[in-house]
């Protein structure tokens, strides 16, 4: 078999498996293999690397996409010196995302200006960067307990003073 043939055995390999990147960084991974005398270990390796790094930066983009932020705010974009009130420490704290494990709520209040949605999106931002959707479509773990059905994907809870659709 010519060394031709391989390669286009390898670029066709890749695509059927529906690895875009590797195969587009086939050519020049293999000649960095050849002159650097690369293993074939280490040629795997950097070619997984370039693949692994496309589907980071896909899902990233997927999770942009989902969260719909209006803008590309970021934690450390905001000024704590224009606004004393907010604690600095306790935001720091937030975009550690610890809340997240704990499940714990997190809700701004204040006067308008000082800046509650910028910090919102930053959070956001900071779960998108940490590989975590900043929404969510699944009904809250509320919905079944409150209306005695399992969950069908939608829907607030009931008002007290509007029928139970059930009955």
């Amino acid at each position: 078999m010519s060394e031709d043939s391989i390669y286009q055995q390898l670029r066709g390999s890749l695509g059927y498996l529906r690895l875009a990147a590797a195969a587009e960084a086939l050519p020049a991974e293999l000649d960095y293999a050849q002159k650097m005398k690369l293993g074939h270990s280490a040629f795997l390796g950097r070619l997984l690397e370039v693949e692994v790094a496309a589907t980071e930066e896909r899902r990233r983009a997927g999770l942009e996409r989902f969260g719909r932020l209006p803008a590309p705010w970021r934690v450390e974009d905001f000024d704590f010196d224009a606004q004393p009130s907010v604690d600095k420490a306790m935001i720091n704290e937030l975009a550690t995302l610890r809340f997240l494990e704990d499940a714990t709520n997190v809700l701004f209040i204040g006067p308008p200006g000082v800046g509650k949605t910028m910090l919102a999106v930053a959070l956001g931002r900071a779960s998108i960067e940490a590989g975590i959707a900043p929404t969510t479509r699944r009904p809250p773990t509320w919905w079944p307990a409150v209306t005695g059905r399992p969950s069908k994907g939608a829907g607030p809870p009931p008002c007290a003073s509007s029928p139970d659709p059930a009955s």
